[in-house]
């Protein structure tokens, strides 16, 4: 009967070692899955919150004939800052043999609210005054809970030479 008694014990505490164990992995499993699901619910919140449209007036934009340039504005109509430098422009689906922009008013970060200067060139474009073409834009934001965030716009304008 001793002899019972102690394989019984034995068999116990085995038992309870290896069920805490489980119990120990099960709960670090349950915190990781926490973790993610937070994570992506914060990306989602900054998807919403990222946000850019065209700005000026689209039947009056800027073509100098001179030296082949287009001057567009976009704003940040999002909540969160936008990289001034990581963005692309294509006008009538081609891209530009070169863009350089400006942050209005600040110079410096594309905030909320701020516009995008943005003076795109190719020698290879011809446009005439009253000309309608596309423009397609794509902007990314700043990293925001560790994800950057793209946004988009696209505008039908028509050419003001000068």
């Amino acid at each position: 009967m001793a002899d019972g008694g102690a394989s019984s014990f034995i068999m116990l505490v085995t038992a309870l070692l290896v069920s805490g164990s489980v119990s120990a992995i099960l709960i670090t499993q349950w915190g990781d899955a926490v973790r993610t699901v937070q994570t992506q619910d914060r990306a989602a919140t900054a998807i919403d919150s990222t946000d850019v449209d065209f700005a000026g007036d689209p039947a009056m934009v800027l073509w100098n004939s001179a030296n082949d340039t287009m001057v567009l504005h976009f704003v940040n109509s999002g909540e969160v800052t936008l990289d001034s430098s990581t963005y692309e422009v294509m006008v009538d689906g081609e891209l530009p043999a070169s863009t350089t922009e400006l942050v209005l008013p600040s110079g410096t970060d594309w905030e909320p609210g701020f516009l995008l200067q943005v003076f795109v060139t190719n020698a290879a474009w011809s446009f005439s005054t009253g000309d309608d073409v596309s423009i397609f834009f794509v902007g990314v934001s700043e990293r925001v809970g560790g994800f950057t965030h793209s946004a988009t716009t696209n505008q039908e304008v028509r050419l003001n030479v000068v």
